[in-house]
């Protein structure tokens, strides 16, 4: 079978040959982490995702902002590309890097990474440092779903799936309740075991986690 025919299967091996590492999951605070982002058409969103969690020290960086990254921006915009002066004055933690070929992608990497900082750059696994997962937000509760950049197509489906068939606008509250709930169990001392299964109790009794 030829290897251009698509119904042809995949082995492991050629999964192995990608050495596409496995990714650390983490939770992270952005709200005064100075984060940079340089390139293009993907930015606003971006920008965006980042404004949601909080952030407020972002430094944007295109030479051909659209009308959309300019009113997002404003004044946080420089249309032009970053130099390692820059670099060294903003002293970024994060780096987002979209639409840029290889070569200046990899530059860019080079000297963010000179100052300490976390790199990702869009659709390129070898140049990042970490991925964004798929999300399902509900209020406080977020559930992630990755495939470590190898199949970004399916953890979207994955995230589809969920956001439509298990984890509905109801979950939100549902969080608000219990959290409440936790800090008032907390307060009358429970020991770590019996929060765990007063939490336990208390959902299963709701039925928030029946099979369907």
């Amino acid at each position: 079978m030829s290897r251009d025919d698509k119904s042809a299967p995949i082995e492991t091996a050629d999964l192995a040959a990608t050495t596409i590492p496995l990714m650390f999951p983490l939770m992270l605070n952005v709200i005064n982490l100075p984060i940079v982002l340089v390139g293009g058409g993907e930015l606003p969103s971006r920008f965006a995702m980042l404004e949601e969690f909080g952030a407020t020290d972002i430094y944007v960086f295109s030479v051909a902002a659209t009308e959309e990254l300019k009113n997002a921006a404003g004044a946080r915009l420089a249309e032009r590309w970053p130099t390692q002066e820059d670099f060294e004055r903003i002293r970024p933690q994060l780096m987002f890097v979209a639409d840029m070929d290889d070569e200046q992608a990899a530059n860019l990497r080079t000297q963010a990474k000179r100052v300490g900082a976390l790199v990702h750059v869009q659709d390129r696994i070898p140049l990042c440092d970490f991925h964004l997962p798929a999300r399902v937000r509900r209020g406080h509760l977020q559930v992630t779903i990755s495939t470590d950049g190898t199949a970004a197509g399916l953890s979207r489906l994955i995230r589809e799936f969920l956001e439509k068939d298990v984890f509905g606008p109801e979950w939100a509250g549902r969080v608000d309740e219990l959290a409440a709930r936790r800090l008032k169990w907390k307060a009358e001392g429970l020991s770590f075991e019996a929060l765990s299964r007063s939490i336990r109790e208390f959902v299963t009794e709701r039925g928030w986690l029946k099979r369907r």
